[in-house]
């Protein structure tokens, strides 16, 4: 029989997993697998788990918010062999799982996650750290980590936007050297992201035409300064409807890239808080991970499961 490792965050987003075991236990057994579930214990132990273990499964599934996608992943990134990696949404807004046609279903997931609709995908590395799909600072961004876990718990999507507001009076400017093979460029931005999804902080941006999570290259978009609140909720639309094209932005492709600062900047990784650096090198390691995938033809559907 194959085996299967389940980990699983207990206390990702709502919790709302806990009632589901059963039945997603149930769902990978009906497919022919062996389940072993483990319980994270704390920060960074999906790493640990998903290191060690990776060689004695032919599936690893991951339940929990995009913080515990991104330790999972930088586990098997970091083991000699990597098996396929399911992954049942648990968390807040959930991009990656957007990105993969995943349903917010823990059921449906878990069918999907049992699925042989193997997908390749690109992993990136932040100076020293793998992410799966975005590496992000600025205005846009510094909410993801500074809202209360008790706060996302309660509002979800919504307190994104209540901590936004509360940040619009103390936006910073960040003088910028940028460097790829693509684009040079040297200025002051607000907001940037290096990203491989069409969805960040739960809302969709760029194009799913646009959008391809296993061609190597990343999607780079920076945001220059706005004068006031107006050009703020100007720049937001433009970000939120994907206007990629706007005077507003600066966007490319490229698998590399080199951002210098003068001062620290504060950075996300998969929403989740990347350190303060003047230097970042970014790389994208092409397909290196297998997912199982949902439809993601029909993204829309993924959102609205």
């Amino acid at each position: 029989m194959k085996k299967l490792l389940w980990i699983v965050n207990p206390h990702a987003g709502r919790g709302a997993i806990a009632g589901k075991v059963v039945d997603c236990v149930s769902t990978f057994q009906k497919a022919g697998y062996d389940v072993t579930l483990y319980a994270t214990q704390g920060t960074k132990d999906a790493t640990r788990v998903a290191r060690e273990r990776a060689a004695e499964f032919d599936r690893i599934v991951c339940a929990g918010g995009d913080g515990t996608l991104n330790e999972v992943v930088t586990g098997l990134m970091e083991a000699q062999t990597r098996p396929p990696l399911g992954y049942i949404p648990a968390g807040t807004t959930n991009d990656f799982a957007l990105s993969l046609g995943i349903p917010k279903s823990p059921v449906e997931a878990a069918a999907v996650a049992a699925s042989d609709n193997l997908q390749a995908l690109d992993i990136g590395m932040f100076n020293e750290r793998y992410f799966n799909y975005i590496a992000a600072f600025g205005v846009f961004t510094e909410v993801s980590y500074a809202t209360p876990q008790q706060t996302k718990n309660v509002f979800g999507r919504a307190a994104y936007i209540i901590e936004g507001v509360k940040s619009l009076t103390s936006i910073r400017e960040h003088h910028m050297c940028v460097n790829s093979a693509e684009m040079t460029v040297e200025d002051d931005f607000i907001f940037g992201m290096v990203s491989n999804t069409v969805s960040v902080g739960g809302f969709k941006t760029i194009s799913t035409d646009d959008v391809a999570l296993d061609d190597g290259l990343y999607e780079v978009l920076l945001a220059y300064p706005v004068e006031n609140p107006m050009e703020l909720q100007w720049l937001a639309n433009d970000l939120l409807t994907g206007n990629v094209d706007s005077s507003r932005f600066v966007y490319f492709r490229t698998s590399q890239i080199t951002i210098d600062a003068k001062t620290d900047v504060l950075w996300t990784l998969d929403g989740e808080f990347g350190g303060a650096v003047k230097h970042a090198d970014i790389t994208n390691f092409s397909r290196a991970i297998t997912f199982i995938a949902g439809d993601t033809k029909n993204l829309e559907n993924a959102e609205e499961a």
